[in-house]
């Protein structure tokens, strides 16, 4: 940055409480940047035990030697959220029938649950380039020496962006996860300690370090080429069973353009040894403009890698389970075209072999055919006369085998109509306009308060329900204020819309927030 900015973000919360963000980035010296960011949330929802307290920290810096040789990127955020768990509301007929207008007075199935989550993560990557380092330096030219062609090689863009790279990436990230739970009737299935209290806990560290070589390679085609080789050690565990693991393997990555035709992009990894050996994954995503503003796009990811440990093995006060799935062999392509400045049409299909799921009773299993989607998603923008502007996104999407193992809505759309127009010779912007979002009926997950995670109970679909906002906005010099008034349409439509079984989402609602940039 040139000079110094400071942002500040606010937005007021659902029933009482706010959301406030701010950061600020400078420059240190010419070659070295940092920035340091503030968050926090604390927001009351209209039910009983459903308040959310999270805050996060974060602080970046950038460096570059004066000649280049060598830079370095540095990453540090710590998170914390204090969440209140009320597992869903008691009786679902009360809300879909309205008997209660006033939603604290709705019996939730929890009333003192609480989950505290913490995350903490360092990264830095740095690199040191010797072909600046090391690199033939021109001769200075006397003043009163008119030079010709052959005494003065021009350098070509290719040659000005000529680097061998040898590089070092790190990262440590540490999280636990911890869980209050009082009740002896909820969870009486998986209940272990039967005092009417108990405690789960869980704790996950990583420490991953790369070793890389990148250069780039082309002449009007230009390419960057990044290999290495890393390793990494994870343990993950609690008070009752301890896991240590760690694995080796490669990695390559490579990004460029091909004489301004097509851009390229693809990475891969593979693990050698280790718990994890042969997992790998390699993605690929090829995309290009042909005739003015109309091109076309391909991406394919094939992937087989073991599932998280936490639907492995898990060994607490209310449940247990230890699962030793194989590799999941995951095959993603779509392709497509895209027109204008941002739409497209995309025709994706989806498979994954051996996919691990939290079954109806709140522990993992490995589905016994294959999930397989297919999908169709556009993307189209409108605008008339530069100041009356119509989105719209639609997805359709189609299970052609183990739905029951991951249920997804079969159309999903979002619709937008706004105005966009200056007033006051131009001193403010304004935009007013509303939204609505759909997506049609189906099976949803479950979410279990116990262990975090969404199972397949199969109670009740939930959708089939469009959900209305109208917002504003002005902006007036660096200052933006915001208005937005969620779901107008409750009360006039019924009363069936659920963020999943037992979770009914929020009323209307009045919400309001400002974004400010200062310059300093």
């Amino acid at each position: 940055m040139r000079s110094p900015l400071t942002a500040a973000r606010y937005i007021n919360g659902y029933d009482r409480g706010q959301m406030f963000r701010i950061f600020h980035t400078q420059n240190i010296t010419k070659d070295w940047n940092f920035t340091v960011k503030y968050r926090r949330l604390n927001s009351l929802s209209f039910y009983l035990n459903d308040q959310n307290k999270q805050s996060s920290f974060s602080l970046n810096s950038h460096y570059r030697s004066p000649k280049g040789s060598y830079e370095a990127y540095f990453y540090f955020a710590s998170e914390k959220a204090d969440l209140q768990e009320n597992g869903g509301i008691q009786f679902d007929s009360i809300f879909t029938d309205n008997l209660e207008e006033t939603r604290s007075l709705l019996l939730t199935q929890l009333d003192l649950d609480q989950r505290i989550l913490y995350n903490r993560d360092y990264f830095i990557d740095q690199k040191i380039d010797f072909w600046k380092l090391f690199g033939k330096k021109k001769k200075k030219i006397p003043s009163d020496t008119i030079p010709d062609s052959l005494q003065v090689e021009t350098p070509t863009e290719a040659e000005k962006r000529r680097s061998i790279n040898l590089g070092h990436q790190g990262r440590f990230n540490r999280q636990a996860q911890t869980y209050r739970g009082f009740t002896s009737d909820v969870y009486d299935r998986y209940y272990f300690d039967q005092d009417g209290s108990y405690l789960d806990s869980i704790r996950y560290a990583s420490l991953y370090n790369e070793i890389y070589l990148q250069t780039i390679i082309g002449d009007t085609s230009l390419f960057n080429l990044k290999a290495g080789a890393f390793h990494q050690f994870i343990e993950y565990g609690n008070q009752y069973f301890s896991t240590g693991l760690q694995h080796l393997g490669l990695s390559a990555d490579l990004k460029g353009n091909y004489k301004q035709y097509f851009n390229l992009k693809a990475n891969g990894s593979y693990i050698l040894g280790g718990p994890f050996a042969n997992d790998f994954n390699l993605q690929a995503t090829v995309e290009g403009r042909f005739f003015k503003s109309l091109g076309a796009f391909a991406s394919y990811q094939i992937q087989n890698k073991h599932p998280e440990l936490m639907r492995q093995v898990y060994i607490g006060n209310n449940y247990l389970w230890n699962l030793s799935p194989g590799a999941i062999l995951l095959n993603d392509l779509s392709f497509g075209i895209q027109w204008g400045k941002n739409n497209f049409l995309r025709f994706r299909t989806f498979s994954a072999n051996d996919y691990v799921y939290f079954g109806a009773d709140l522990k993992p299993a490995v589905a016994d055919e294959i999930v397989a989607y297919q999908s169709i998603d556009l993307l189209q923008n409108f605008s008339f006369w530069n100041w009356l502007h119509q989105d719209n996104e639609l997805r359709y999407q189609i299970a052609l085998s183990g739905a029951e193992f991951m249920p997804l809505p079969e159309l999903v759309n979002r619709h937008s109509l706004y105005f966009r127009f200056p007033m006051f010779k131009g001193a403010l912007q304004v935009m007013l306009g509303a939204e609505a979002s759909y997506f049609s009926s189906f099976n949803s997950p479950s979410y279990s308060a116990a262990t975090g995670q969404l199972y397949l109970a199969n109670e009740y679909p939930i959708g089939n329900y469009y959900l209305v906002d109208a917002f504003a906005e002005f902006k007036i010099a660096k200052a933006i204020i915001f208005i937005k008034m969620q779901n107008v349409t409750e009360g006039l439509s019924p009363y069936n819309y659920w963020a999943a079984p037992h979770y009914p989402l929020n009323d209307r609602v009045f919400r309001f927030g400002v974004n400010w940039r200062f310059f300093n």
